[in-house]
């Protein structure tokens, strides 16, 4: 059972949370950790979608009063992924997250097949790290800055930051917001103006989706609400039949490219079925937060408006009953005609054939067309055996090369971990495969320990004040190292490696 609970942060991830207990308690196994933290050492977790959150309650203090749905609706990711949600996917996500339900709810939110991906890595503030240094004495993990499409602080109006914190694995070990993931060095903005006014009215719609209540709504009253909008841009017909090239070229008109292409919402006009010409059909497929943000910035309507607005007309359409005027039986003869003389043709094939036949069975006789038309699938070809021998010296070649360029890059070293040396290559997770024998291996002997990575970052910051000329003081080479100026554990440290009686304090 925890035996505290840190201080709760507004906004704070709760991934963040934990970390931070992990480090006031010590704790160097991740196993006993979480053993610790939810009474249970395997667990499945996430820093987004945290799961047995039930199980968490109940380990904490018995003073604490917080609740399993604070939790969740103030220090996850749930508001904003499940915003455009129907109710029973959003109340099923959050019943998953409350008492596990042993798989990814990433995957299940369609982030492996969807074509808008959160960061890779954590963001952060540079003013906001030092204003919490100053205040709290530490910083901390923030929900909104990992939303993707996010690329300022709305306070400071600059340009978040990129760690090497990953975002998305499975197994996620806890890291810190401190000095050796974060700085506070303020970079300049990297976009121009009219970027960033249209993403800052993008992070004030996120913030409504994170901390308001609103009633949820049914994809099929999105998209009437979406066409009832263009219907008054006359975008639409006055039936609500989408002037759909009309819609795309506005669009586009409205949003930059550059734009677009930060968003990961390029819209590509040599492609029929493109994103935009898809988002407002009523169809089942997946639709990302961002995506709909996108658009009601696009049609003058916030987030807030959206969601109170309750009345939406979409399509107007007559229903008319049709009675078949053929010969049901002439039309069945024609049919099998038709497949017997083409043995082995699948469904799509024989419809080419007789097109205006087909059309009318499927509709008038489908139960029958069923029965008899033919299903021909073609075998999958198999995917070729790996050589994991091979492969297993092609990985220890590239993670030989990836240490030895972390370790010669030039500026602030950076620790050699797993998951630097991953990103140093660019792959994932895939690459600590168990087959991979000789790679892991030598990852694991490679792999710096805190003090060893803190000895080299001491070492570098020395030769930097000496290749400048400056005067050697504890205080400075703490500060270029970048531990601050106050922690005596790596004064000491510093102390240590290099004779510096003769240097003032």
């Amino acid at each position: 059972m925890m035996n505290f609970i840190p201080q709760i942060y507004s906004d704070e991830l709760l991934y963040s949370v934990l970390a931070r207990y992990k480090r006031m308690c010590g704790m160097v196994s991740r196993r006993a950790f979480l053993k610790d933290v939810y009474g249970e050492s395997k667990m499945l977790t996430s820093i987004f979608f945290p799961q047995y959150l039930e199980s968490l309650r109940e380990n904490m203090p018995p003073y604490s009063k917080i609740t399993v749905n604070e939790l969740i609706w103030n220090h996850t990711m749930f508001p904003f992924y499940t915003a455009f949600l129907s109710k029973e996917r959003s109340d099923s996500i959050h019943s998953m997250m409350v008492d596990g339900c042993g798989k990814s709810i990433e995957n299940i939110l369609g982030f492996s097949g969807g074509k808008v991906k959160p960061y890779s890595r954590l963001r952060y503030c540079s003013k906001c790290y030092s204003e919490d240094i100053e205040e709290y004495g530490e910083s901390f993990w923030r929900r909104l800055f990992q939303v993707p499409g996010v690329l300022y602080c709305p306070k400071h109006g600059v340009s978040l930051k990129s760690t090497i914190v990953p975002s998305t694995e499975k197994y996620a070990d806890y890291w810190c917001a401190d000095s050796d993931m974060c700085s506070a060095d303020v970079e300049d903005d990297t976009y121009d103006e009219q970027i960033k006014e249209l993403n800052l009215q993008y992070i004030w719609n996120v913030i409504f989706l994170m901390n308001s209540a609103y009633k949820k709504k049914e994809l099929s009253d999105v998209v009437h609400f979406y066409i009832d909008r263009l219907r008054e841009r006359r975008l639409a017909s006055a039936k609500g039949f989408i002037r759909i090239q009309d819609f795309v070229d506005e669009f586009l008109r409205f949003y930059p490219a550059d734009y677009l292409n930060l968003m990961q919402s390029n819209v590509d006009l040599n492609q029929q079925a493109n994103w935009l010409r898809l988002f407002v059909r009523n169809n089942a497929k997946n639709r990302s937060p961002l995506r709909h943000l996108l658009v009601l910035q696009f049609l003058g309507v916030s987030a807030d408006e959206f969601f109170h607005e309750q009345s939406a007309t979409g399509k107007i359409t007559a229903r008319v009953n049709h009675t078949p005027s053929f010969d049901l039986e002439q039309r069945r003869k024609a049919w099998l005609k038709i497949i017997e003389e083409n043995p082995g043709l699948n469904r799509s094939q024989l419809k080419e054939i007789g097109k205006g036949l087909h059309t009318w069975i499927y509709k008038h006789d489908r139960e029958w067309y069923d029965q008899v038309t033919p299903r021909v699938r073609k075998r999958k070809k198999r995917s070729p055996v790996i050589d994991w021998a091979k492969r297993d010296e092609e990985c220890l070649a590239l993670a030989k090369q990836a240490v030895e360029s972390i370790l010669n890059r030039e500026g602030k070293p950076i620790r050699v971990l797993p998951a630097t040396i991953r990103q140093e290559i660019g792959v994932r997770r895939w690459f600590d495969n168990r087959k991979l024998g000789r790679t892991r291996q030598f990852i694991q002997q490679v792999t710096e320990d805190i003090n060893s990575y803190r000895i080299r970052k001491i070492k570098w910051a020395i030769s930097e004040l000496e290749s400048e000329g400056v005067s050697l003081t504890v205080y400075k080479i703490q500060l270029r190292a970048g531990f601050g100026g106050d922690n005596k554990e790596i004064a000491k440290l510093i102390s240590r490696i290099v004779d510096i009686g003769h240097l003032s304090p």
